[in-house]
């Protein structure tokens, strides 16, 4: 059955796991981890998934890995939950043919980021996100607040929600989450805000976010639903338990070199028996035996394994 916009709309909200990409040794995309990851994390609770963001190695992918990452993505999750596929690219073109591609095999939202590499105007801006949304009117919007360095200010996102009807979420990706509490009132209410940053994900929450997405959600799947789930039910102080005992400790490593966050993920979920490899692309530098012992001590604190 095909879903109307404003159905798709309605189940957006919650945690959305942003997956990485599974490779085998080879560097060939690997489709079993692929399928067992997403399996995992749908299995544990999420609300949704979304692929091919920066956690996904995106940036390192070529066009024809994407398109078959969001194949196997979709038809693993069989309607389970909503998948979103992020299209970001430099070229607004490029963009708009990966959306396409995205929509013709059932993804259920899309997610860009500003366009990035050559510098752009408030305009420009403006223009990449209308020119995605309007190749894929029938799918709801997610754009990247903060992504790519680059922040969409409260007068452009209420341009954005007045003239893009499908522009449904701002996802938040800088260090002052107060900002979420703002997203409402500068869009009137026609675009959700949402959590976009793994260490400040819970104060986010507080603030009004309506969802999120992290990397985390792929090792600790059901925690993170979990504490959504009590945020929204006013229970702040169990939340509170599940994000100072595993959520904090684990990005809180992982993060702590932001430049191999996804090598730690990476690392976790092969550790866990989630994914065959730790692969990454080749510009992903390895983890070196000390990162590599204090992901261990870190995932047997949060007891995962």
């Amino acid at each position: 059955m095909t879903l109307t916009l404003e159905e798709r709309k309605k189940r957006l909200f919650g945690n959305h796991a942003l997956t990485v990409t599974p490779f085998k040794e080879c560097g060939e995309l690997d489709e079993e981890s692929t399928r067992k990851l997403i399996d995992y994390i749908i299995e544990q609770g999420v609300h949704g998934i979304l692929t091919l963001g920066s956690s996904g190695e995106v940036f390192a992918l070529t066009v024809d890995e994407r398109k078959k990452y969001v194949e196997i993505a979709v038809d693993q999750a069989k309607g389970r939950v909503p998948v979103g596929v992020g299209v970001n690219h430099s070229s607004s073109d490029e963009a708009v043919l990966l959306a396409k591609h995205a929509a013709s095999v059932g993804a259920d939202y899309i997610f860009t980021c500003p366009p990035y590499y050559h510098p752009h105007r408030e305009e420009g801006v403006y223009r990449h996100v209308k020119h995605i949304a309007d190749a894929v009117k029938d799918l709801p919007l997610m754009v990247y607040d903060g992504g790519a360095g680059i922040e969409i200010s409260l007068p452009l996102l209420k341009r954005m929600a007045d003239t893009i009807p499908n522009l449904t979420c701002a996802k938040l990706f800088l260090p002052y989450p107060q900002k979420i509490a703002l997203y409402n009132g500068a869009t009137e209410g026609k675009v959700q805000a949402w959590a976009g940053h793994d260490q400040m994900n819970f104060q986010m929450l507080l603030y009004g976010a309506q969802g999120m997405t992290t990397i985390a959600s792929c090792v600790l799947p059901k925690e993170q639903s979990d504490m959504f789930n009590l945020i929204q039910n006013g229970q702040l102080d169990e939340a509170r338990d599940i994000y100072y005992k595993k959520v904090c400790p684990l990005s809180s490593i992982a993060f702590c070199n932001v430049l191999q966050y996804i090598q730690c993920y990476k690392y976790a979920l092969r550790k866990m028996d989630i994914i065959a490899s730790d692969k990454c692309k080749v510009v992903m530098e390895p983890l070196d035996n000390c990162r590599k012992a204090e992901m261990d001590a870190v995932l047997k604190f949060i007891g995962v394994i």
